[in-house]
């Protein structure tokens, strides 16, 4: 590859879709019913237990499911990072070929 960063591919490149789902998806699966809930829920649901107790801390009087938007959020911008290291990780190997 060029080892140019193309920025739409950055921000909406299929690999952070792919990274968006496997954090986002076996959460929201397990949230749907419980008999959905995998093991690859563990880093969403943590995220999501994480983020429920700092925002109800900050936040007593808001209801639980508000906490869902920024665990949508913050899954976003973990998935670019995510996707940012892969390439990057792919890159080096491709350059010792």
């Amino acid at each position: 590859m060029s080892g140019a960063v193309n920025v739409r591919r950055l921000f909406l490149g299929r690999s952070v879709w792919v990274w968006y789902l496997l954090l986002v998806g076996p959460v929201a699966l397990g949230a749907f019913d419980t008999r959905l809930m995998t093991p690859l829920a563990l880093p969403g649901y943590v995220a999501l237990t994480i983020g429920s107790a700092f925002g109800s801390y900050l936040f007593p009087t808001l209801e639980l499911w508000v906490f869902w938007g920024p665990l949508l959020v913050g899954a976003y911008f973990v998935s670019v990072a995510l996707a940012a290291a892969s390439h990057a990780v792919r890159e080096t190997f491709v350059a010792f070929k």
